[in-house]
């Protein structure tokens, strides 16, 4: 007993590319990955020629094309030509191309050594310039976009694979996944500003929310805590420790939340399974970054995740549930469909690196089932407590469970373009062929209870998320599908770098490794995220600033001595001090009021429509607002209406 618990350890702890007994090269099939390569630079090419000639339109006599604009872009042409013959070449001329590229790195690049990392950081300024040139023009949404970051990736993995311990493959993934990486960075840097109005629909009213763990310090008497995702708020509280934090200072505490806790994730996945060599380690935190950002997973969701994936041990289960405790309260005063995750997560890294060997079914699913009862319990007690400190009732914690549901957002429609359920094949099915390439010719090292352990894990998350995504106020991506994201990334990377740990130690794993597949889903991937990225409006903060003056006179003109103005929008001015002489009036703000109303809180509304007859307000400040009734083929009609 005690030799088979050291042979799982050490097969845990080693290197899969240095293992002797399973010869396993994580990173090998250079032809195919050379095909990918091809064939995505050949699609990125002929988008970009498309939108050029389509610029062209109407400036011509050649069916409306300028013939002139057509012919100039020749060297695209001759570009297209090259690698379609290298494309659909056979592989005696493709491996003629591998080996001169090779010959290319090993006699001249390679000679630089780890200097080419400079090249490739110097790549990425090339790349990251293109969106600070001009910070009113975001190339997010344009195929250039594509095309610029494809092919200087390329180039930047030519000069990682000069260094000669990188494969063609290791070189193409970490490049690109470094590439996304930085990409999923500046995408945040434009919301670090100063503008003094809300720079979306809700951005404002979150930092209200935050400041009421504050209130009686900020405004003077005790206002409620916030009922919806308290987690959060508690986060983005942490600025009003400082005393006079400007509202730039809590946008850039915000960025730092969005881009840490996807990375701190990572790098405990990458702790938890000891990928041998550091680079792989580094793309595996990129990939996994990418790959939830997808949803996107919210920070203060991660928490969770991060307390499991730090805390489990295999080897003492005891104090690793006192971590799903922990983490299943963080989940309580987060989100309802977030309950059962820290014990659901628990449980995959259980099946993971905890083979059954001769256990008894009790003794070994005892653990991870109680797991995912004691954190559901733990959540419920955490929400029960918070609901009693918040000074709020108990059926504003429990609107989503009144709401209307719209299944028709799960399938493709006028209003949310493709639906959630293709959006959901869309972001994951790269990677489950990956998983099921992995884990086909190694089922011989899995009992079928354990891989039906994992499958139920992730049909009950994936179900729930889908079912959550068709309440009103959703649907148009893939955020209440962040549970489910989140464990397959966790299973596809044990798998992928075999680090479960196999019910008989004696059988050697398959290394017939999906290379094409590796490569085309983290390029998939980025090319997926390069899409869904949109830029930040211009902002103009002289306008807004008089603005706020207006609203300023409005006030000393219109509202006598102890009346009350109600900001329904913009609130935040009252927080950051940004209009004086007002009180807060804690009721109304406009998140709130819209799940009111969503969730048809008559008692609520029926409150809000009184005080409004009743001619309560001396001033209200709002957004603007229409009364046309939007059928279901517009955007949010439901939301609206």
């Amino acid at each position: 007993m005690m030799n088979k618990k050291y042979e799982s350890k050490k097969q845990f702890e080693s290197s899969p590319e240095l293992s002797k007994n399973n010869k396993i090269d994580l990173f090998s099939g250079v032809q195919l990955s050379l095909l990918s390569v091809l064939l995505i630079a050949i699609y990125t090419t002929v988008i970009k020629l498309i939108e050029v000639i389509q610029d062209t339109y109407g400036l011509g006599s050649f069916f409306g094309i300028s013939g002139r604009a057509v012919l100039s872009l020749w060297p695209f042409y001759l570009y297209i030509g090259f690698l379609s013959f290298l494309t659909f070449a056979n592989k005696r001329y493709q491996n003629v191309i591998v080996r001169v590229l090779k010959q290319i790195s090993d006699k001249t690049i390679s000679r630089l050594g780890y200097v080419n990392f400079l090249f490739y950081l110097f790549l990425i300024g090339l790349y990251c310039l293109k969106y600070f040139i001009d910070l009113d023009i975001w190339l997010y949404d344009d195929s250039l976009s594509v095309f610029v970051f494809f092919h200087f990736g390329l180039l930047g993995a030519i000069l990682i694979r000069a260094i000669k311990e990188f494969s063609l493959l290791t070189s193409l993934v970490m490049s690109f996944s470094g590439y996304g990486l930085i990409l999923f960075t500046i995408f945040w840097i434009p919301a670090v500003h100063s503008y003094p109005l809300t720079m979306g629909w809700s951005e404002g009213s979150r930092y209200y929310y935050a400041s009421l763990f504050f209130s009686e310090r900020l405004y003077g008497f005790q206002i409620p805590l916030p009922s919806m995702h308290p987690s959060r708020y508690l986060m983005q509280s942490a600025p009003f420790l400082i005393p006079n934090a400007s509202i730039l200072v809590h946008r850039l505490w915000q960025v730092l939340l969005w881009i840490a806790l996807p990375v701190m994730c990572g790098i405990a996945l990458v702790r938890r399974i000891k990928p041998g060599k550091k680079w792989f380690g580094l793309a595996i935190v990129a990939w996994f970054t990418l790959f939830i950002f997808q949803g996107p997973v919210y920070y203060h969701l991660l928490v969770v995740i991060l307390i499991v994936l730090l805390g489990f041990n295999r080897e003492k289960l005891g104090l690793s549930i006192l971590f799903v405790i922990l983490a299943s309260m963080w989940a309580g005063i987060s989100r309802i469909n977030w309950f059962p995750v820290a014990g659901m997560l628990a449980a995959t890294l259980y099946i993971l690196e905890i083979p059954q060997e001769k256990k008894s079914f009790l003794m070994y699913w005892g653990w991870p089932v109680g797991s995912v009862f004691v954190g559901l319990f733990s959540a419920f007690v955490a929400q029960l407590i918070y609901v009693f400190l918040s000074g709020r009732t108990a059926e504003q914690f429990t609107s989503s469970f009144s709401s209307p549901l719209l299944f028709y957002r799960l399938f493709p429609n006028d209003a949310f373009g493709p639906g959630v359920l293709l959006l959901l094949l869309i972001a994951s099915f790269f990677s489950i062929i990956i998983l099921l390439r992995c884990l086909l010719p190694n089922l011989h090292m899995w009992r079928p209870l354990r891989l039906l352990g994992l499958l139920s894990i992730l049909l009950a998350l994936m179900v729930s998320g889908i079912i959550v995504s068709t309440k009103i106020g959703g649907g148009n991506n893939l955020h209440n599908l962040d549970a489910f994201l989140v464990v397959l990334a966790v299973i596809i990377i044990y798998v992928l770098f075999f680090r479960f740990i196999q019910e008989d130690q004696d059988q050697i794993m398959s290394s017939n490794l999906p290379a094409f597949w590796v490569l085309l889903s983290v390029l998939g991937l980025m090319i997926n995220l390069v899409g869904i990225m949109r830029h930040y409006p211009s902002l103009d903060n002289n306008r807004a600033w008089r603005d706020i003056e207006q609203i300023q006179a409005l006030i000393e003109e219109k509202v006598p001595e102890g009346g009350e103005v109600l900001f329904i929008h913009n609130r935040h001015l009252l927080t950051f001090n940004m209009i004086e002489g007002v009180e807060m009036v804690p009721e109304y703000e406009k998140i709130f009021l819209m799940e009111m109303a969503m969730s048809e809180n008559e008692a609520y509304l029926s409150a809000f429509k009184n005080d409004i007859s009743q001619h309560r307000f001396d001033l209200i400040v709002m957004e603007p607002l229409f009364l046309g009734i939007k059928d279901s083929s517009e955007h949010f009609a439901e939301e609206n209406n």
